[in-house]
Formats: structure tokens, sequence, C-alpha cells
């Protein structure tokens, strides 16, 4: 048994947007330049890099996992993002659903008390598939016991009725005539502290931060 064996961990996982749009909106400079900031205060925090593990997705014509679930303080550098293609939000959905299975599976092998996973979903535009079916089979608990709570922010041309159908826990849109790439760099501060404060304890909770500078909470869909 490893030496983690009895450690209770909270994953998260960011899920960003790289459909071509974000890098004409700054989006993609943007979350490059928070992901390093993100990955050097986690993993500067040995109580908080301890009790979390992140992990990054991306998606555009299809989603990939540019970091798989991973302790930050073992982590040398954070990837970078690349705008391309459109926005398929259920390539998104769908990937992380697999990876959320094997990640929890592993964790647990390794002897750690695993809490339910947080993911924040990040986007500057509206779906270009039909997503709904993956998005459903990714959080209906009834279908899948490692449903992740869902804290979605959108930016730019993001349709709110869309970022509440799918936040699960919080959803926040950019307000009108904010500059994409100022709301991203405070989505990811946002992002931070959400980390910082859910995993600061010896029972990781996660506690969603208010809405970031620049944007507002939106109602979320329950039905």
């Amino acid at each position: 048994m490893s030496e983690s064996a009895g450690n209770a961990v909270l994953p998260f996982y960011i899920l960003c947007d790289e459909s071509g749009s974000m890098d004409a909106n700054g989006g993609i400079d943007a979350v490059n330049r928070g992901l390093p900031e993100l990955h050097a205060t986690i993993a500067g925090d040995p109580l908080v890099s301890d009790k979390c593990r992140i992990g990054l997705i991306t998606f555009s014509d299809i989603a990939e996992e540019l970091l798989p679930l991973s302790n930050l303080s073992d982590v040398q550098a954070m990837p970078g993002c690349t705008a391309k293609g459109m926005t398929n939000y259920g390539e998104a959905f769908n990937l992380l659903r697999v990876v959320i299975s094997r990640d929890i599976a592993n964790l647990k092998s390794q002897g750690m008390q695993v809490y339910r996973p947080a993911v924040f979903f990040i986007t500057d535009g509206e779906p270009t598939d039909d997503w709904e079916a993956n998005y459903r089979a990714l959080t209906d608990k009834a279908a899948n016991k490692q449903a992740p709570n869902i804290i979605a922010f959108g930016v730019a041309g993001a349709n709110p009725g869309v970022i509440g159908k799918i936040g699960t826990t919080a959803a926040f849109i950019a307000n009108p005539g904010t500059d994409p790439g100022n709301a991203l760099k405070e989505i990811l501060k946002s992002l931070t502290n959400t980390i910082l404060n859910s995993s600061s304890s010896s029972t990781p909770t996660l506690q969603v931060q208010q809405a970031p500078p620049g944007t507002t909470a939106v109602p979320l869909d329950t039905m």
C-alpha cells in the first residue's frame, strides 16, 4: 500500500474551450497566462496539493486530455492551450466521464478516499453539436454514481441559458461589454481560490467562490 493510503482527495477538472473564437477574443492568451499562476499557487502549498488533484481537458472539434489528473507538486509545468476548430461540448462531456471513471479507480487502488469530483467548465460561445445526451450520461447520478459537481463559466458569445443548464453547482456569465481576456483572467483566479479553499483542511469540501469580477451568477436549470 502506498504512503498516500488513507488520504482524502478531491479531484478537480478544468474543461476549457479551444475553439477558434477563443483566440480572437484573447481567451487563449488569458488562459495560458492563468494556468501557470494556478500551478505555482497550488503546488506551493503542501497541504492543498496533497488534498487535491488537477486535470486539464480541452475541447474544439475533439476533446483532448492535456494534463492527466495530477498532484501539481509533481508537475513541472502546465501545458498550454491552442485555439482551433468548432465548439463541441459533447466530446468534452464524453471524455470527462471516461477519465473520471479511470481516475477514481486509480486513486482508490492507492488506498485513497475520493470525494465527488468538481469540474470547471469554461467556454466563450454556443455549442456546435448535439451535446445533451453526453451531458446527461455524465451528470445523471442514477446512471453515473461518479457524476461530478460542475461550475460553468461563459464569456463573450456564451448563452446564459446554456451555461445555466451545464452548471450543476454554480454558473456564471461575463457581463455585457466585459473584455473576454479580462473575464477569463478573473475566472482563473476564482478557480485557484476555489481549489485553495476547498482543499485546505483534512476533509476536502467543495467551496464555490462568489461571482468573479466582471461576471454575474445565472440560475441553474435543475430540470
